[in-house]
């Protein structure tokens, strides 16, 4: 939805000026990239099905009939539409729901008090009523973290997670923790306090609609939406119209205004590292190297990459050439990783 542009925008000035460097450091390396034949339209994804819960009614998309059940969980402002590829790979060999989190996509849009336990117990409620049996969870950024607070809160409903770019909160407030930026360089610790004042000052302005609805407006366009796609994804050709319709006519729909608002000024929650003793299953940490969100070499994404070595079942493998969307953005790696993995538990 239209708050990736914000999201996009928000990334602090000096860590997108490192991460172009790095960029242009790494792109004789890159490998090829491994596109599908065809680029789905909106009208091949399989199409939205709907249940209630809490008096809400909320869209998922569903393939494959056989095999251990698999949930996709699509990321900050974007839905179920992102998983078009992931779901048809999957669902050759197991069932495969991609789900639309309240607030995002063809899911009610309500006026409520957005936090990532509301989306941990959307998720915890879907596995329960709607797949009926324990599933491995599959995350894309804010996904891969509901997966983490489903898989720590209701282990006994996470028979695997997969985290792709795992963000550490709910929106850009991401809250700190002792040790972060220890042994980073001046301009790393210089630019946390400079990020802090301007996301305050974000959420203050977001509190008066006369501001807020302006900036809603300019950043759910057309143009806006695509543009700061193309920002985080990789392949320009994968940045196309039925994805940014997708994620427009979202934004175009009656409650869509105050949920931008009320999620991104709500409360980041608890960061991933306060989680995961709770999490028990098996785990698959996937991350596109040239990730600009949450950046592989920044306190979070250092956190990931060093998990496996202290956390028995936890298998990492980076993208080189990748960014944030790695599962949509090059589906072709990506989705062979994740069949094969699951396949083994």
């Amino acid at each position: 939805m239209t708050a990736l542009s914000l999201a996009v925008w928000a990334v602090p000035r000096a860590q997108r000026k490192y991460r172009a460097s790095k960029a242009n450091e790494g792109a004789s390396r890159r490998p090829l990239r491994c596109r599908s034949s065809t680029s789905p339209t909106k009208e091949s994804v399989s199409e939205l099905v709907t249940y209630e819960w809490k008096g809400m009614q909320c869209a998922y998309r569903q393939q494959g009939d056989k095999g251990k059940p698999v949930v996709l969980i699509h990321g900050f402002g974007v839905s179920s539409f992102q998983y078009r590829d992931t779901l048809k790979a999957l669902s050759l060999s197991n069932r495969v729901f991609a789900l639309d989190l309240v607030g995002f996509g063809s899911s009610d849009q309500p006026d409520a008090e957005y936090c990532m336990e509301f989306w941990r117990d959307q998720v915890i409620d879907f596995v329960d009523n709607v797949v009926g049996e324990p599933a491995v969870l599959v995350g894309n950024s804010i996904g891969s973290l509901a997966a983490l607070h489903v898989a720590s809160t209701k282990p006994e409903l996470a028979s695997g997670v997969v985290l792709i770019n795992c963000a550490g909160g709910m929106n850009n407030k991401v809250k700190r923790m002792p040790g972060d930026f220890d042994g980073f360089g001046w301009q790393y610790k210089a630019v946390v306090p400079v990020f802090s004042v301007v996301l305050a000052v974000i959420d203050f302005v977001l509190k008066f609609d006369f501001i807020a609805k302006p900036l809603f407006d300019n950043v759910r366009g057309e143009e806006s939406v695509k543009s700061a796609l193309q920002g985080v994804y990789k392949d320009a050709s994968r940045v196309d119209d039925a994805l940014v319709s997708s994620i427009c006519t979202a934004a175009e729909r009656e409650g869509a205004f105050r949920a931008f608002v009320r999620i991104l000024t709500g409360p980041p929650g608890p960061r991933p590292e306060l989680l995961m003793p709770d999490v028990v299953c098996p785990m698959l940490i996937l991350w596109g190297e040239e990730d600009g969100i949450t950046p592989m070499d920044f306190p979070l994404g250092q956190y990931f990459i060093n998990l496996p070595s202290n956390r028995a079942n936890t298998t990492l493998q980076v993208f080189p050439g990748e960014g944030h969307c790695v599962q949509d953005d090059n589906p072709g790696v990506v989705s062979p990783v994740i069949k094969e993995w699951v396949g083994q538990l």
